[in-house]
């Protein structure tokens, strides 16, 4: 199955980045996921980010429903800059500059510092742990305020 996964995803590879990844596997590997990804290439139009999020269900988390941004920028409001930057880059990362424009100087930059220290990638589990975390919360915030 990870073979399949792996030339699912350097099937949806624009070809330059394709051919560079491939030519820093091993051999073996190289000859083993070849006809896969040409199967792959054969049978599907593939958008990147589908075959992103179907890869995260196959790995046991899947992409965060990003709540509204109002219920985003409330969420992390309560939380401190170190766990706002964590759920930021974990469930969220296409939205840090929409939430970082709405902090002040302060906050801002040690969000983005504390951004710039975590692991890249993120860890599969914390993400999908700060991904329900966020849905939870977001949801529970709605029903208080009445928008749900």
């Amino acid at each position: 199955m990870a073979a399949r996964n792996a030339a699912l995803a350097l099937a949806a590879m624009h070809p330059a980045d394709r051919r560079w990844m491939l030519a820093r596997l091993p051999a073996g590997s190289r000859s083993m996921l070849a006809p896969l990804i040409v199967e792959a290439q054969r049978f599907a139009s593939l958008d990147a980010g589908l075959v992103r999020e179907v890869l995260a269900e196959q790995d046991g988390h899947r992409v965060a429903d990003v709540p509204t941004p109002d219920i985003l920028i409330a969420v992390l409001q309560r939380l401190s800059s170190q766990w706002a930057a964590r759920v930021l880059v974990a469930a969220v990362p296409d939205h840090a500059e929409l939430y970082l424009a709405t902090c002040d100087k302060v906050r801002g930059a040690s969000i983005r510092r504390e951004m710039a220290r975590l692991p890249n990638p993120f860890p599969a589990a914390l993400a999908s742990s700060m991904s329900r975390y966020l849905g939870e919360v977001g949801h529970d915030l709605r029903i208080a305020e009445g928008v749900a």
